[in-house]
């Protein structure tokens, strides 16, 4: 068995799941959409602007991060970007499950309590 040559064939199942295609075809969906573009690319826009000032030493005004946060509010009422999104958790989540399934399978868990014996610390104990 060649490790790497299954988790080529896990990825092509990832790819194939039901939730990579939903996600897939949500994304293909914002990305025509004229409306949804434009709400995201204001409030990229709009995040820029605020991040040059705070690195240019100006404070950020309450006026400017409401500002910030209605484009946001805009653009995840957007239905595209709001599936978009919603799609994107649900692989996501599908990549921590398996990640998690091939930490315990292979005794690599982490985040366990005291850090020992699932290779948590790095220092090898068991």
């Amino acid at each position: 068995m060649n490790p790497l040559r299954l988790a080529e064939n896990l990825a092509e199942a990832i790819l194939a799941s039901e939730q990579y295609r939903e996600f897939a075809r949500v994304k293909e969906a914002m990305d025509a959409s004229e409306e949804a573009s434009n709400l995201i690319e204001n409030f990229h826009e709009q995040q820029h602007v605020l991040r040059d000032n705070k690195q240019q030493g100006n404070k950020i005004t309450e006026e400017q991060m409401a500002e910030l946060a209605l484009h946001q509010r805009q653009m995840l009422d957007n239905p595209e970007i709001n599936a978009y999104f919603a799609a994107k958790k649900n692989v996501e989540e599908l990549l921590a499950a398996v990640n998690e399934t091939i930490a315990r399978i292979t005794g690599m868990e982490t985040g366990r309590g005291n850090g020992h014996g699932g290779g948590g610390c790095g220092c090898g104990c068991r």
